[in-house]
């Protein structure tokens, strides 16, 4: 019998729902809202937004979806507003989206083109912006949410290659719930209408996290025998990220659904998954990076430039700590290549940097079992997206 395991939901969808519940002022009722640090962060932004202070100030901490939708929606209360986050926040970059707002009528500043930022209280207007989708299409979700509630219909052009096209698609499949419109012309170009008031949402359930459920997949592929079930994830998810699923059963795993959730366990072998693009999935690289030390053959995972900019550089970290197997690792620009070893030992002491990252912690936590010497520094930073992943390894280790 597996072990059901209810993970927490999704942070995309909800920090999604919550800005489209507070702009279409739905006071939407949520169900399996993550008590993580990012939703949290938002949930006080947008208490903070409601109220009747002319100047705020808004701590976001190391939330990159939230410190930019909220520099987005900011300029409507028409209040002086700053932003600010943590260390690394302050070195994410966020000038383009700073660059298209104030094109669309607001006056919002930035002195390094990262956190802080000072929003002044000017309501921008709407019109015709060009943004590059191949920085972050956080950007992107952004706008999308923001335009239809302008005055004037506004045009947004996607110039180069749009970037994690699936957290876009999140992002339309929200605004179409809340009953908002947008003219999608092959994801090269969206059409908004301004003054849109789209519908109030009373309930909404958030489903299960794809992308931390991808930890607890993994897990079971590192101990053949387990079992687990993640319940309230189904493979017609509208996540990019229920991709992990794919990933895995070309790894080997064996997947089944029933009425409440998703079944994984291993296969015979763990199989290579060899050169795959995860573009379109980038926060499932360091799942899948892990299982590769353990595979026979060479895997390239490609096509993942954006990972440089998130809580930490991602590529330059995996890097750091998977060579600490003795596992042969390279990174370029835009791609991580791991030589797996199927029957890695490790008998020294290992200690892994989480750099404040918690998919750095979760997928290399998936571990510590099977090394008795290793151990994940900083464990706490999990609380960004999953704040009972720990006990919930320790759930299926007890199987």
């Amino acid at each position: 019998m597996p072990i059901e395991i209810n993970v927490p939901g999704s942070k995309s969808i909800a920090n999604r729902a919550l800005i489209l519940s507070f702009l279409t002022k739905s006071n939407t009722k949520f169900k399996n809202l993550p008590n993580s640090d990012d939703v949290l962060y938002m949930q006080k932004a947008l208490k903070k937004l409601q109220s009747k202070d002319n100047k705020i100030s808004i701590y976001t901490g190391n939330a990159g979806t939230t410190t930019r939708f909220l520099t987005a929606i900011s300029p409507l209360p028409g209040k002086t507003i700053k932003i600010d986050g943590n260390k690394r926040m302050r070195e994410r970059p966020i000038k383009i989206l700073i660059d298209a707002l104030n094109k669309l009528g607001a006056n919002i500043e930035s002195k390094t083109g990262c956190p802080p930022v000072t929003i002044n209280p000017k309501k921008p207007k709407g019109g015709n912006i060009s943004l590059a989708g191949n920085v972050s299409s956080q950007y992107v979700s952004a706008l999308l949410m923001l335009t239809p509630f302008l005055e004037n219909d506004s045009k947004i052009k996607i110039t180069e290659k749009l970037y994690s096209k699936p957290y876009i698609k999140i992002t339309l499949n929200l605004l179409n719930k809340f009953g908002l419109k947008v003219k999608n012309n092959k994801f090269e170009q969206f059409s908004i209408k301004g003054n849109q008031q789209g519908k109030k949402l009373k309930t909404f359930t958030i489903e299960a996290d794809a992308s931390s459920a991808s930890y607890l997949g993994a897990y079971v592929l590192m101990h053949p025998g387990k079992e687990v079930q993640i319940n309230n994830l189904f493979k017609n998810s509208i996540q990019g990220d229920i991709a992990f699923l794919k990933y895995l059963k070309k790894m080997g795993a064996i997947i089944k659904e029933n009425k409440k959730g998703t079944i994984i366990k291993a296969g015979k072998k763990l199989k290579c998954l060899g050169e795959i693009d995860m573009n379109s999935t980038p926060d499932l690289v360091m799942t899948f990076a892990v299982l590769a030390m353990f595979t026979e053959g060479k895997t390239k995972i490609t096509n993942v430039e954006n990972l440089k900019i998130k809580e930490t550089d991602r590529l330059e970290a995996l890097k750091n700590e998977i060579s600490k197997f003795g596992i042969k690792v390279k990174t370029g620009k835009s791609y991580i290549e791991i030589i797996g070893n199927p029957k890695l030992e490790v008998k020294k002491k290992i200690e892994i940097e989480t750099y404040d990252d918690h998919r750095m912690a979760m997928c290399f936590g998936i571990l510590e079992d099977i090394f008795p010497k290793l151990k994940v520094k900083n464990k706490k930073c999990v609380s960004k997206s999953y704040t009972s992943y720990w006990g919930d390894l320790q759930e299926l280790n007890q199987e």
